[in-house]
């Protein structure tokens, strides 16, 4: 259970680093924390194209 959190955890932080940078499919963009598809995830504020999502497992 230990591992599935720091997985969780580890996963978290790797969304929290790519906030604020810039989109890589369109220009202008930048990524924001939301949720795609029922995952958390970073997503482009411009063209909505996700960045980066962690599965919830379910």
């Amino acid at each position: 259970m230990a591992t599935l959190r720091n997985q969780t955890d580890q996963s978290i932080k790797l969304l929290e680093l790519l906030e604020q940078t810039a989109c890589s499919f369109c220009n202008g963009g930048h990524l924001v924390r939301d949720q795609y598809k029922g995952n958390e995830a970073v997503v482009c504020s411009s063209c909505g194209t996700p960045g980066a999502q962690v599965w919830n497992g379910q």
